[in-house]
């Protein structure tokens, strides 16, 4: 479970994350991002996780793929991940706290799929996205 600070939980957030239209897919999943107006603060994104009735039928089924879906984010997240996994990936290079909010959408398939494959997702999703819409950076 994600702590309570990073946890979307209000039904106008996701509807805000939606409506920016900033979304990435892969086969496994696709993520919404919702940019941060200000760089007041350096704190992970708020994420949110969804599964349709449409896509998986069964509530066992939406709460397993849910839960692996988290458990693949936290993972990457997490700066511990990196040096344990030997990943050129940084918590630095995904830049997360660009996010003000992100929203995690299942596809069918992620029940089927190898958790190593569900992080390759997360991360090219996160990476994907930060190319497409993140911050803007001047090279010097």
């Amino acid at each position: 479970m994600l702590p309570d600070p990073e946890r979307l939980r209000k039904t106008g957030l996701f509807q805000r994350v939606y409506s920016a239209r900033k979304s990435v897919s892969t086969e496994l999943l696709s993520l919404y991002v919702l940019p941060k107006q200000t760089r007041a603060n350096a704190r992970l994104p708020l994420a949110g996780f969804v599964v349709g009735k449409k896509t998986l039928a069964k509530a066992c089924d939406r709460n397993r793929a849910k839960r692996r879906l988290r458990e693949a984010y936290k993972a990457v997240r997490s700066p511990v991940a990196y040096e344990r996994d030997g990943s050129q990936n940084s918590s630095e290079q995904l830049k997360l706290g660009q996010w003000y909010a992100i929203v995690w959408v299942v596809q069918a398939k992620l029940l089927e799929a190898e958790y190593s494959d569900i992080l390759d997702s997360v991360r090219k999703c996160l990476q994907k996205a930060s190319q497409k819409f993140g911050e803007k950076r001047a090279s010097s």
